[in-house]
């Protein structure tokens, strides 16, 4: 899982893994046991929305636990209360989405963002009046979020050389770009953009540890040669990018502090 759309090495193709794992078997794309698949002794659930439910992404990344549907606050706080009533020990993983699609659609700057951001803490506070003095929990996130404003978007022509022999995935703050001309792809990125996006080669991110340990069956999606901007920008490809995708104000996907910089707040028996 090394973005957020990369090349399917049996295909070529781009593959959205939001979206597009529906039409694979998850468990082949990602075949390393997840924690519930590893510790099957120990009751468990997921907790989220019934969209998520069956989905490709869910099955890939949650399989291994029983999922439970909750989309309600109401219906969230019922679910974790009926977990803990019947098991004295487990571990339930509870996953809220309204936040980051307010900071998508809105931003963090906004009060849109702030009243989810509100809600999210009063379900916060309404979950630990509830749990018992043995329970505890942690409550945390899978990254951070920039604002990103329309006169920082940076628009690569169709026609461009930076494209030539370039197919592209990745995302608008982490492009990766797969080529068989590693050499000259990199050459042209670094000397036209260099001076504000870090412009690396597989190799380069994966011993700098950008993506932590990769296995080999992973080493070949990730893009020959990556592009992240250093400042508050992100690259859109002309004929590559939807009207929804402009629209977006909050961005994630970089390596900037805010972006990779996530809280961890340990409540009840954890505190």
């Amino acid at each position: 899982m090394v973005g957020y759309a990369i090349r399917n090495p049996a295909t070529g193709a781009i593959l959205n893994q939001l979206s597009g794992l529906d039409s694979i078997d998850p468990k082949v794309w990602q075949p390393v046991p997840t924690l519930w698949e590893q510790n099957t002794d120990i009751p468990s659930a997921i907790i989220s929305s019934p969209r998520y439910r069956d989905t490709g992404l869910t099955r890939a990344i949650l399989r291994g636990a029983p999922y439970v549907s909750a989309k309600s606050w109401g219906d969230r706080l019922a679910a974790v209360d009926a977990f803990t009533a019947a098991h004295r020990e487990g571990v339930a993983y509870l996953y809220i989405a309204e936040l980051d699609m307010a900071a998508h659609a809105s931003g963090v700057a906004s009060d849109q963002w702030i009243r989810r951001l509100e809600e999210l803490d009063g379900f916060v506070s309404d979950l630990l009046r509830r749990l018992a003095p043995t329970d505890g929990l942690i409550v945390t996130a899978d990254h951070g979020v920039l604002d990103v404003p329309a006169s920082r978007h940076l628009l690569v022509p169709a026609e461009s050389a930076l494209l030539d022999g370039v197919t592209v995935g990745g995302e608008p703050r982490f492009l990766h770009l797969y080529t068989e001309d590693e050499g000259g792809t990199l050459d042209r990125w670094r000397e036209e953009e260099g001076h504000r996006s870090h412009v690396v080669t597989r190799a380069e991110a994966i011993a700098a540890g950008w993506f932590g340990q990769v296995e080999d069956f992973a080493r070949d999606r990730i893009g020959d040669v990556l592009v992240t901007p250093r400042g508050e920008s992100v690259y859109y490809i002309d004929g590559l990018t939807t009207a929804q995708s402009l629209a977006m104000v909050g961005q994630h996907g970089g390596l900037s502090r805010a972006e990779t910089l996530v809280p961890i707040i340990r409540g009840g028996a954890f505190a």
